[in-house]
């Protein structure tokens, strides 16, 4: 083979490297749009909060302990989770957010099935940590009835 033909074959492998790289990459942000792209529209936020006293025990039921916050999940941290040793639902923002989303799912998804449930409330869970704050997730979640007792927990 020539010096030509060699650079050419390493060139490519370059290329086709970088290319895939930015594909796993962008695979988290285009997994994210396709989830929220198949839910129609967004719940809206809770006309009105619920009490201190009914938000501290939705977080409690929830599995929180201490000062209620919610931290704002991202499509990457989402995937990482997922296949962590912690796969399973188990930090409360994780779970109240997934809770009201699910809820919200059951009218408002365009697709049918498991694969599209669980990549839209994965998509729908992350949007609403980023998009409420921490009063609001707890006050759906209280008015849902998801937390009304202690859910066992299956991790």
């Amino acid at each position: 083979m020539s010096q030509d033909s060699m650079r050419l074959i390493r060139r490519f492998i370059v290329v086709t490297a970088c290319a895939m790289l930015a594909l796993l990459l962008a695979l988290p942000l285009i997994l994210y749009w396709k989830g929220l792209n198949d839910i129609d529209g967004r719940p809206p936020k809770p006309q009105q909060l619920a009490s201190i006293e009914q938000q501290a025990l939705v977080w409690r039921r929830a599995g929180g302990q201490g000062k209620r916050n919610i931290e704002p999940l991202n499509p990457y941290s989402y995937i990482v989770r997922i296949f962590s040793d912690s796969a399973c639902l188990a930090r409360p923002e994780e779970r109240l957010a997934w809770s009201f989303a699910s809820t919200y799912l059951r009218e408002h998804r365009r697709h049918a099935g498991v694969s599209a449930w669980h990549l839209s409330g994965a998509a729908l869970t992350i949007w609403l940590t980023r998009n409420w704050t921490t009063e609001e997730i707890l006050s759906a979640a209280a008015a849902s009835g998801w937390f009304a007792k202690d859910r066992p927990r299956k991790c």
